[in-house]
């Protein structure tokens, strides 16, 4: 029984011709030298080998402002290119997965070739600093409390980062950009007005740059097709309705998985059960809240400091625990245990909510490997059945931001650490780490868009094909790299879209612009609210988001249904104490000092 994730289906259905019928010309891939097959895989099966030529990139002139003439580069040792006259060294974060196929991505064909890459197109060394991807903000807290942390270092961590800065710990990048501004075409062209996304004017600091959010989707309600088909149900609309249809997967269960019935799991629950529920959350928030409101209550991306939506959110999966609706040991299992994504991909859950796109991902192989478990005809669908109190479906979207990346105070190259972050931003480079190798992990089509391959040990009927572990990429598009991005900008609107519908081997292109259509219809956006520092939430990302997950794994499993309001308001009590009704407090008089004593921003 097939459970790991590293073999997914290489068919793209002919779903997909509508969308890449035609279109304009593509990006040159990288020149290919191809060897001849001389490794096996475990199967005895040969498995071709291919190296990259190493040589630089091509660097297009236009893409540089600065003069060539300019004095300014011989000052700061470059020359016309802007490449080191003398070799510079920086050290450089690298999330880490620790996958079995590449267990230190810092060894992988990836990490060397940027370092290649960096080393001819602007003489810096690079030195990796593997970071762990599930915990990273408690490790990077450690190195920067040592003095240890890496020259370019990233977190998803913003107040984290404000309190090493209040400390001293954290580099002010605006005067280093206001001077380097010209040298950095790619970085800005990225970025835009992320750059200066967390620029406080008042006092002219920015501690950090903020990474780029293609606005694909968020999260979706997912539900198998096939049960639905099996038991004749039709697809729920509203909450009732979806309850309806767990406790009829429940009651079916002989009927859906056989002898595997006792393990049927109509709802997937993760141990972050404000994540793996947040629609749920997000149905309670009332539809007519204010921008003050928002900001107000805005620290825990969870939605968790909306305390009536917490309330009825959190009583409705009491209910389904106490219904034998969840999968029973979500609390037990921390986020990446393979345990968890393997009761979808042995075929024994009914629906979960998750990225909009986590179903199809290459590397979790969610949906390709239940069909091989369970046969081709299981299918995960994508849903909108949380309705808000006037019955419509919102979700409440991010702004278009995603990693913050800072540089610590002992980061002596600054310069170099930019030049690094612009050659990442590059269109070309970040096209080729996304989306790697052409005839091995990618194909790209007359009209420019880009076909992922799929990995085949041959046991579908195709043939064999198999990423070299070195070249293995552990994460959706190379996202551990891929640091100033995350998601799909090709240059081309057509040429994006194409290739996003391409991007998921063995899934049918159709659906995952189906799933990508539900996330962006339900989408809803306030406005960037930008006021002075919140100093009561320095340090508070951690602990509160642990009391968080301890709250909802007592509340859920172990508070009788007829004692839930006075446990959730004794345990809710606690949350407010340990500092979150001080944020909530700071963030209103922040407001109100800003925006003065109203409720909508001017």
């Amino acid at each position: 029984m097939k459970v790991k994730k590293n073999i997914l289906l290489s068919s793209v259905l002919s779903s997909a011709l509508f969308l890449i019928a035609c279109g304009g010309g593509g990006q040159e891939s990288q020149p290919i030298t191809q060897q001849p097959p001389a490794q096996t895989n475990n199967q005895g099966n040969q498995i071709p080998e291919y190296t990259i030529t190493a040589v630089p990139l091509p660097v297009s002139p236009e893409n540089f402002t600065v003069n060539p003439n300019d004095p300014r580069l011989l000052e700061h040792g470059l020359d016309t290119n802007l490449r080191f006259i003398e070799p510079r060294t920086i050290s450089v974060g690298l999330w880490d997965r620790s996958h079995d196929r590449i267990p230190n991505f810092a060894d992988s064909y990836w990490a060397q070739w940027v370092a290649d890459e960096i080393l001819a197109t602007h003489n810096i060394i690079v030195e990796w600093v593997p970071i762990p991807r599930w915990d990273e903000p408690e490790f990077q807290s450690t190195l920067l409390a040592a003095g240890q942390a890496p020259d370019i270092s990233y977190t998803f961590q913003n107040p984290m980062v404000t309190t090493f800065a209040n400390m001293g710990g954290i580099t002010n990048m605006y005067p280093l950009l206001q001077q380097y501004r010209d040298l950095l075409p790619n970085l800005y062209d990225l970025l835009q007005e992320n750059v200066y996304w967390n620029f406080d004017p008042t006092t002219n600091e920015l501690w950090s740059l903020t990474g780029r959010l293609v606005q694909d989707g968020r999260v979706n309600t997912f539900i198998r097709e096939d049960w639905l088909n099996t038991l004749g149900l039709p697809i729920p609309t509203t909450l009732e309705e979806f309850e309806n249809t767990l406790i009829a997967f429940r009651d079916n269960a002989e009927v859906l998985l056989g002898a595997d019935a006792a393990n049927i799991s109509p709802f997937r629950l993760e141990h972050d059960v404000a994540w793996s529920a947040g629609l749920i959350f997000e149905s309670f928030i009332p539809n007519d809240i204010t921008e003050r409101e928002w900001f107000r209550y805005g620290f825990d991306d969870r939605r968790f400091m909306f305390r009536d939506a917490a309330r009825e959110a959190t009583r409705v999966l009491n209910r389904w625990f106490n219904e034998g609706l969840l999968y029973n040991d979500f609390f037990l299992h921390p986020a990446g245990t393979p345990i968890v994504d393997d009761q979808i991909r042995l075929g024994r859950v009914g629906a979960f909510i998750q990225s909009w796109d986590m179903p199809f991902r290459p590397a979790e192989a969610l949906i390709t490997d239940m069909r091989l478990n369970v046969g081709p005809e299981a299918n995960f669908i994508a849903i909108a059945p949380f309705t808000n109190d006037v019955g419509i479906v919102r979700k409440f979207f991010p702004n278009p931001t995603d990693r913050f990346i800072y540089f610590p105070i002992t980061n002596t190259e600054p310069l170099a650490s930019l030049l690094y972050l612009d050659f990442i931003s590059r269109l070309d480079v970040r096209e080729f780490l996304q989306f790697g190798i052409e005839g091995i992990h990618r194909l790209t089509l007359e009209n420019g868009a880009i076909q992922t391959l799929a990995e085949s040990d041959g046991t579908d009927g195709t043939p064999v094909h198999i990423w070299p572990n070195h070249q293995f990429i552990p994460s959706l598009r190379n996202f551990d790299i891929t640091i100033t991005v995350n998601g799909i900008d090709l240059g081309d609107p057509y040429i994006t879209a194409a290739t996003l519908a391409l991007g998921y081997p063995g899934i049918e292109p159709a659906a995952v612009m189906q799933s990508r259509s539900i996330g962006l219809d339900n989408a809803y956006w306030f406005r960037q609210i930008q006021t002075r520092q919140i100093a009561s939430e320095e340090g508070m990302t951690a602990p509160l988001a642990d009391q968080r997950d301890v709250i909802l794994h007592q509340l859920i499993v172990a508070t009788n249904p007829n004692d839930f309001d006075a446990t959730f308001d004794a345990m809710y009590s606690t949350y407010l104490a340990l500092g979150a009704q001080a944020i909530i407090n700071e963030r209103d008089a922040a407001w109100v000092e800003t925006f003065g004593d109203v409720d909508t921003m001017p």
